[in-house]
């Protein structure tokens, strides 16, 4: 399971995972067959899973579906940027002193802020996901 901890691994199956949902979701929204198995609202004595089950019979699972495509590609674009900046970072404070070293400290203390700042969310993050276990 250590592979898991990896978090290249760990975003390639959650995002299987989310595709898999997200497939599921869309296709059963306003099945026929699936609406057929659905408690019908107002049929049940409990306020919420009446909601629940108009809100599944009204075809808005596929919104939910929808929801997790656009946070897996979010997730996506966000591992390549923080990735791109993070390579870029080092080379672009070089030549930012090198071009001008009157702003050599504020340049240097620019790049401290940002790359500690993406390795502090990066281990909230991982805090948060493994620190539940």
């Amino acid at each position: 399971m250590k592979i898991i901890r990896n978090p290249k691994v760990n975003a390639v199956i959650i995002l299987i995972i989310t595709a898999f949902y997200s497939l599921v979701f869309i296709l059963t929204s306003r099945h026929i067959e699936f609406e057929r198995m659905l408690n019908h609202a107002s049929t049940l004595n409990n306020a919420f899973w009446n909601a629940w089950s108009d809100f599944l019979s009204q075809g808005n699972l596929k919104y939910i579906g929808y929801a997790y495509l656009v946070l897996a590609v979010a997730i996506i674009i966000l591992f390549i940027v923080s990735g791109i900046v993070m390579v870029c970072l080092f080379p672009v404070a070089l030549l930012l002193v090198l071009s001008d070293p009157n702003y050599a400290i504020e340049t240097l203390t620019l790049l401290i802020v940002v790359h500690w700042s993406a390795v502090l969310i990066a281990d909230l993050a991982y805090v948060i996901k493994w620190g539940k276990a």
